[in-house]
């Protein structure tokens, strides 16, 4: 059974950790509580849910086995796409928040 290389796994699993320290840090300020509680959730939900079914995997790398499942209209397969994509619109948000607030020092 193939994996990923270990760098791989180490910067996913550095966003993951980055990704629920943020969203609580959100809750704990009580700024965008709905997004962030969503995004808590799915930082915590799509890593284990993906973990699970890469163990019990044919052949091939996770991601292979991702992207099969997906084509075959895995409900998990779904479930993890939405969990990343969810994911990224938290990273983009937390980005424009970032710029957001440089740009109200500068003026």
């Amino acid at each position: 059974m193939e994996t990923l290389p270990p760098w791989v796994w180490n910067i996913y699993y550095i966003f993951i950790l980055i990704t629920i320290i943020s969203s609580i840090v959100y809750l704990i300020r009580k700024r965008r509580t709905l997004f962030s509680m969503i995004t808590l959730f799915f930082s915590i939900f799509g890593p284990i849910v993906f973990f699970l079914q890469s163990l019990v995997r044919g052949s091939g790398t996770e991601i292979d086995n991702l992207l099969y499942d997906l084509t075959q209209g895995g409900i998990w397969a779904w479930f993890v796409i939405l969990a990343f994509m969810e994911i990224v619109a938290w990273y983009l948000t937390l980005a424009k928040d970032l710029l957001g607030k440089r740009e109200q020092k500068n003026v």
